[in-house]
C-alpha cells in the first residue's frame, strides 16, 4: 500500500427527498441512507482524514448539522438491503448484541455529531472537533452516509458534509484483503 499523494476532498449536502433508503421502526422514519461516492477503479482505495459538516452561511437555511456516520455502502448494496439490516447499520439493533452498535461494524468509517441535533440551534457548534474516524479504516468502491432524522423529522434533517480523503495505490491481494475486512461485519443472520 502506497499513498499516492493525491488528496480528494468532497462535499455537499443529502436529505430524506433523495435518499436511497429509509429505515423504519413503529414509530415511523428514524434514518436514511445516501451514497455519495462511487469509485470502482481497481488498485485504488480511500483513507478517511477528517469529516465534518459543511456550514450554511445563512440562518434561515437551517445548519444542515445533523448526526451521521460515514459508510461504505454502495447505492446497489442500499437499494438491496432490508429494513432489518438498514436498522442493524444504523446502530439501533442492539438486541443482537455489541455487534448492533455502529461502532462495531466494519462498514462504519467514522461518525459525525454527537446528539447536536437535539438542539437545533447551529451557533456556537464547533465543527472541526465533533467527529471521530476508525483509524484502520478504508474504503475501496463507495462512500454512503447514514443520517439520523428521528429528532428533527425528515424535512429537518437534510445534512451537509465535507470529508477529506488520502488516495492509496494497493495491490491486487491489499485490495482483496481491504473488501473482506470492509464486508466481515455484514449484516447477514443478524439482523432477523
Amino acid at each position: 500500500m502506497k499513498r499516492t499523494g493525491r488528496s480528494v476532498y468532497l462535499s455537499g449536502a443529502v436529505s430524506f427527498a433523495t435518499a436511497d433508503a429509509v429505515a423504519t421502526d413503529g414509530g415511523g422514519n428514524v434514518c436514511y441512507f445516501q451514497n455519495i461516492l462511487v469509485d470502482e477503479r481497481r488498485g485504488y482505495a480511500y483513507k478517511v482524514t477528517f469529516l465534518s459538516a459543511f456550514p450554511n452561511a445563512s440562518k434561515g437555511s437551517g445548519s444542515g448539522n445533523v448526526p451521521f456516520a460515514l459508510q461504505s455502502f454502495s447505492r446497489r448494496e442500499l437499494l438491496r438491503m432490508s429494513n432489518a439490516e438498514l436498522i442493524l447499520y444504523s446502530g439501533r439493533n442492539t438486541a443482537v448484541g455489541t455487534s448492533g452498535f455502529i461502532a462495531a461494524q466494519n462498514r462504519t468509517i467514522g461518525i459525525y455529531g454527537n446528539g447536536l441535533a437535539e438542539s437545533k440551534d447551529p451557533l456556537g457548534i464547533n465543527y472541526q472537533n465533533q467527529y471521530v474516524i476508525k483509524g484502520d479504516a478504508m474504503a475501496t468502491q463507495s462512500l454512503s452516509l447514514c443520517v439520523d432524522m428521528e429528532i428533527l423529522g425528515q424535512t429537518e434533517s437534510s445534512a451537509t458534509y465535507y470529508i477529506e480523503l488520502e488516495e492509496y495505490e494497493v495491490t491486487s491481494d491489499e485490495e482483496i484483503l481491504l473488501i473482506l475486512s470492509e464486508r466481515a461485519g455484514d449484516a447477514a443472520g443478524l439482523a432477523d
